[in-house]
């Protein structure tokens, strides 16, 4: 009996995991959506500012490679 009584517990717990898992996800699904809309609302920057973060990126790129190269 006190098998049966802690595989039904074990199955409860099991269940009430998952269930947490799916609630998390789709919690976190929801979040990455409606951020990414406002990133997109918020972000219309001008074109030299784009230019500015693809040099920033191509730099910081190089300058690691080059570290990690040197090593």
């Amino acid at each position: 009996m006190a098998r049966l009584l802690m595989l039904v517990i074990l199955a409860l717990a099991l269940v009430a995991l998952a269930g947490f898992a799916v609630s998390a996800m789709t919690r976190a699904a929801r979040d990455a959506t409606s951020m990414g809309r406002e990133m997109v609302l918020t972000t219309r920057g001008t074109s030299v500012q784009k230019i500015a973060y693809a040099a920033l990126f191509i730099l910081m790129l190089g300058v690691t490679s080059g570290l990690l190269g040197g090593l």
